[in-house]
């Protein structure tokens, strides 16, 4: 029985505060504290602060509960001001004050909690070592982590913490919520269910721990945005880790177009109050820090002194367990290798042993398995699961669902050992009778989805169709039923496509992206006639086709120097890139082949770019305009009166389009005088916009334009402008105004308005363009330069493009790589959100380096790239893949697709048919690779039941 309190001070002994648990016990230690202080001692002590005698009263006769500021006040006149001395008596008043309010059943004090329970991993051992853990070392971001806890403790909050395996992320976390919320309750949750059953009735002061936060998420009812921000709102504090290459995958917004799986993970991971990234190394804070504590413990001085990993990796065995993977006899090799690939092909539950025997003898040689002893794998499995150094086990046995107690279900590998082993075998391909290992073994339905991802973005169709069929068999998917008829559609299958339809009514599958280069000329023709019946997806596809092979033709142009076509080829990535996104952010894809007709057209594919509009013309009125800008423009005015939908709309259209006598000729035919009321239209959409009335920007943009145009010409340029500068600042997305700002910037460079240009440079990218193509023009080329230092210290992404390639134009080139290089590492950063990046400057970094003949710097380039590609970060894989394109590294190219990035498979592909070999190319785009890597000769088995 503990002593009581006053007995404790009676005899001299401090004050056991751990052993206060009732109103009694704690006013029997703030007695102790009080120490003979009279009352009115006490209330001076604590000015300014009030403290009545009946509440000291209340406090020392425990009638009633006190609340944390009369404590404090208490705290203060006993001489307790330091937070370091107040802390363990608010974690007893706390105790005491939450004794009987209602907690989760599963649920225990943070005090109490065990760190090896919670994801903290067991130190090494060492003679002398009497503590299962060593001392905390202090961290850097401590001071963060603690300020962040602090305001969530507060008011509810999320905390994330990132970092690889045995970083010290997980000890870190543990050490902040044991000083700071010592008293509340920890809830540790085994999986989504129990979440969301607290989620039902959240109860206060609850810390909810999510270690390893990628196991609440890779599960069909993953843990959802909407449960983690009602947790917050009840006042829950939820605290987690995460890996790396977990976090970047999650938070990366897709390409446009492309499936966006993890939506919901991304707003999840948006809500937390702070991410705080956790290295690999200390610092040499840090080092300092530790060095004090080394001589208490000599499991730190051995971390500390450790040259082959860092602090943190050494005391959770890092190095042990590569030693043990590398040292091991052929067959624990090989069934940790099997572990290994198995978990980095998509594998996230426990690995059955069934699974690690079927697939271990496709890492033996045949010698090795001929001579194999009868017991290899039961040897294998002891050796792999030897606890080392007293901390971790390559392979460590976990229970599963419904397993008993004492009941092995399968192995999980060592985060560490996973880490290191699995950036060395990234790009090794898989043998088939693993992969045949992996169809008969895998279970878990979210496993077998994510193996049937690995199998298709490494190619291996034949793999990836039977994969997808078992997510199918386990219920409805339809990602999945979206992958087996875009496979189906490859190989010409249209009744397996049909199938997919019938399979999820009311919804079209995606067909297959067909890579450009091998669309030959009678496919073409064949998207022709499909578009111009008014088939929007194959104007889609050919407008696609068009531009690339414009694109690829100006890209041969200005590789030869031909400054013109390298000018006009990054206009119209940059017109595609605005275009692009603005599709994606209005749902509205078909923008895409507008804009690429409408470019089409400029640069002379007139029919084309007709085609690939009439396919959209049916949507509603901004396809027909576009549609009759194009054929007016190019006097298809025929056309144009064939298909206008009435008499108003032909009359607006062809004033618009300043064919007034075309105009002239129908109005003085029928009477009904339409010029006079289309002008007059016009006219009062400016007086509108004037006016501060917004002009339905669908309806009057385009004659605003074109009314514009008829004022410039007969030299009425103020009556213009008025125009323009009215439509260019409408508070519209700039996707609606680029026009009227172009447009503007123009009429303003032709009559010399510098002062102008110069004020709206600052704002908009075609006056900042245009202001310097005319101090150039001018010969003040110093002054443009200057110009656009400016805007580009700004972070004015056009400006910075404009100044690199003035720069590189006039063959300063230093100068523009010393642009280009901190760009990079900015842009490139993890820190930089995906909507805020800019992808031009590492492209232009790398054409610089190639064509200065620095390929060390390249090479370094790229290799940065891969590095953050292995640790899962999808946008530097995409980067990887187009440095390796455009710089001839075949070979590496094509090993990105054994490690299965997902973006090498197309441009592998795109290679081949550009060195003629079609053949070869689409038999790898239709049929895929086998295990071994060899371009299939048939079509995947299994599309079929």
């Amino acid at each position: 029985m503990a002593e009581d309190p006053v007995v404790a001070a009676a005899n001299g002994h401090q004050i056991d505060l751990d052993s206060v648990h009732s109103p009694a016990d704690f006013a029997q230690a703030c007695k102790w504290l009080r120490a003979g202080r009279s009352y009115a001692a006490l209330r001076r002590a604590a000015k300014p602060r009030p403290l009545p005698p009946a509440t000291l009263s209340d406090l020392l006769n425990a009638k009633s509960t006190p609340t944390r500021d009369t404590v404090i006040t208490f705290l203060i006149a006993c001489g307790l001001d330091q937070d370091a001395a107040q802390r363990p008596w608010l974690a007893a008043w706390e105790r005491v004050a939450t004794t009987n309010q209602p907690h989760p059943a599963a649920a225990v004090r943070v005090r109490l909690a065990r760190p090896r329970l919670l994801g903290v991993h067991a130190a090494i051992q060492v003679p002398g070592a009497t503590e299962d853990m060593p001392a905390y070392v202090p961290r850097d971001f401590d001071a963060d982590l603690s300020a962040t806890l602090t305001a969530a403790s507060a008011q509810g909050g999320f905390i994330l913490l990132v970092g690889g395996a045995s970083v010290g992320k997980t000890r870190a976390l543990y050490e902040a919520i044991r000083a700071q919320l010592t008293e509340w309750w920890l809830l540790h949750p085994a999986d989504c269910q129990e979440i969301n059953a607290f989620t039902e009735a959240p109860t206060p002061r609850t810390v909810l721990w999510l270690d390893e936060m990628q196991r609440y998420l890779n599960q069909p009812t993953g843990l959802s945005v909407g449960t983690l921000r009602q947790l917050i709102t009840a006042g829950a504090v939820v605290v987690a880790t995460l890996w790396p290459d977990e976090y970047t995958m999650r938070t990366v917004r897709p390409p446009a177009g492309q499936p966006d799986p993890y939506d919901n993970d991304r707003q999840l991971l948006g809500l937390a109050d702070q991410v705080i990234k956790v290295s690999e190394t200390f610092s040499l804070a840090e080092r300092r820090r530790g060095e004090t504590l080394a001589g208490t413990d000599q499991r730190i001085r051995i971390a500390l002194d450790s040259t082959d990993a860092g602090f943190t990796q050494v005391l959770a065995a890092g190095p042990a367990l590569i030693h043990r993977w590398e040292h091991a006899d052929p067959y624990a090799r090989a069934v940790l290798t099997a572990a290994v690939d198995a978990t980095r092909l998509g594998m996230r539950h426990p690995l059955p042993p069934a699974l690690l025997k079927a697939m271990a003898p496709a890492y033996c040689t045949g010698r090795e398995r001929a001579v194999a002893p009868a017991d290899w794998f039961e040897m294998a499995l002891e050796y792999a699961t030897e606890v080392l150094q007293g901390a971790a086990a390559a392979l460590a046995p976990a229970g599963g669902e419904g397993a008993t107690m004492g009941e092995v279900a399968g192995f999980e590998v060592a985060d560490y050992l996973l880490q290191h082993t699995g950036v060395q075998r990234r790009v090794q391909p898989v043998r088939a009778d693993a992969w045949e290992a992996l169809l008969a073994h895998a279970h878990h339905r979210d496993d077998v989805e994510r193996l049937a991802a690995g199998a298709k973005d490494r190619l291996r169709l034949c793999y990836a169709v039977p994969l997808y069929r078992r997510v199918l068999e386990a219920g409805d998917s339809q990602e999945a039923n979206n992958r087996l008829a875009e496979l189906a559609a490859r190989q010409g299958r249209t009744e397996d496509i049909e199938e997919a339809i019938h399979r999820q009514p009311g919804t079209r599958p995606p067909m297959a992206e067909v890579p450009d280069m091998l669309l030959a000329n009678p496919r073409v023709e064949e998207l022709r006639v499909a578009a111009d019946r008014g088939d929007a997806h194959a104007a889609d596809r050919l407008a696609e086709l068009l531009a690339t092979r414009q694109r690829k033709e100006l890209g041969a142009r200005a590789a030869s120097g031909d400054l013109k076509a390298a000018r006009l080829l990054t206009e119209h990535d940059l017109h595609n890139d605005i275009w692009i996104q603005h599709a994606y952010d209005c749902e509205c894809v078909r923008w895409r082949s507008y804009w690429r007709a409408w470019l089409l057209a400029e640069d002379g594919y007139v029919d084309d770019a007709i085609t690939i509009v009439r396919g959209h013309r049916h949507y509603n009125d901004d396809p027909i305009a576009l549609w009759a800008w194009l054929l007016a423009e190019h006097g298809r005015v025929d056309t144009l009166v064939a298909h206008a939908r009435n008499e108003r709309q032909l009359a607006r259209l062809l004033l618009d389009h300043d064919h007034v006598e075309a105009l002239r000729i129908r109005a003085s035919s029928d009477g009904d005088g339409y010029s006079h009321y289309t002008y007059d239209q016009l006219i009062n959409a400016h007086i509108d916009g004037e006016r501060g009335r917004t002009p339905d920007h669908a309806d009057s943009s385009l004659g605003a334009w074109r009314l514009a145009e008829l004022l410039a010409d007969p030299g009425r340029v103020e009556d213009a402008l008025a125009v323009l500068r009215t439509y260019a600042d409408l508070p519209l997305p700039y996707g609606w105004t680029a026009w009227a700002d172009r447009r503007l910037a123009e009429v303003l460079f032709d009559h010399g308005r510098i002062d102008e240009l110069r004020l709206r440079a600052a704002r908009r990218s075609a006056a900042a363009r245009r202001l310097a193509d005319l101090l150039v023009q001018r010969g003040r080329v110093e002054e443009a330069l200057t110009m656009l230092r400016g805007l580009a210290d700004q972070n004015h992404p056009q400006a910075t493009w404009l100044l690199v390639r003035l720069l590189v134009e006039r063959k300063r080139t230093e100068e523009a790589l010393a642009i280009l290089r901190p760009l990079v590492e900015l842009h490139e950063s993890d820190r930089m959100l995906p909507a805020e990046r800019w992808e031009w400057p590492t492209r232009r970094l790398a054409q610089l380096l190639a064509a200065d003949g620095r390929i060390g710097e390249l090479r370094d380039l790229i290799e940065g790239f891969r590095a953050r590609a292995d640790l899962g970060n999808h946008y530097a894989a995409q980067q990887l893949v187009e440095l390796l394109s455009e710089h001839g590294h075949a070979g590496e190219l094509r090993a990105e697709v054994d490690a299965g990035n997902p973006f090498a498979a197309d441009r592998v592909v795109e290679q081949l048919a550009r060195q003629g070999r079609f053949h070869e190319a689409g038999r790898m785009w239709r049929f895929g690779l086998t295990a071994e890597g060899l371009i299939a000769e048939r079509p995947s088995q299994g599309l079929r039941p």
